[in-house]
């Protein structure tokens, strides 16, 4: 990319993988998938934000893939674990955890967006 700092929002990053997913971990697997996205936000820059788009999906992306699962899917966990966990929990395939991540990283971050925009205005 010409603009670097692209690469450096893991929204642009998601959309990349989303369309090439090889390209950035090798093999199709949900695992490497979930091992890239942590190598990533590791020591993110953004992460002394806490109120930018890594540091919202480092720390409460987790809890709202387990809500939105047990409401949408009337599933209940007993115990707190990670995204990886429950959609794996939920998927028959890596192309299935593919798919339910991609899709509820599009909600989580639409959501995101209309909750930031509120609370701009708000202000």
């Amino acid at each position: 990319f010409k603009d670097d700092k692209v690469m450096h929002k893991i929204e642009d990053l998601l959309k990349c993988i989303e369309l090439r997913p090889c390209m950035y971990i090798g093999e199709y697997k949900f695992d490497n998938l979930y091992q890239f996205l942590n190598g990533f936000l590791y020591d993110h820059p953004n992460l002394r934000n806490p109120g930018s788009y890594e540091s919202k999906f480092k720390y409460e992306f987790h809890q709202w893939v387990r809500s939105w699962i047990e409401v949408n899917m009337n599933i209940v966990f007993n115990e707190e674990r990670d995204y990886h966990f429950y959609i794996q929990k939920v998927s028959c395939s890596d192309k299935q955890c593919f798919d339910l991540f991609f899709k509820l990283c599009h909600i989580y971050f639409k959501e995101l967006d209309i909750t930031l925009t509120e609370l701009d205005m708000a202000r």
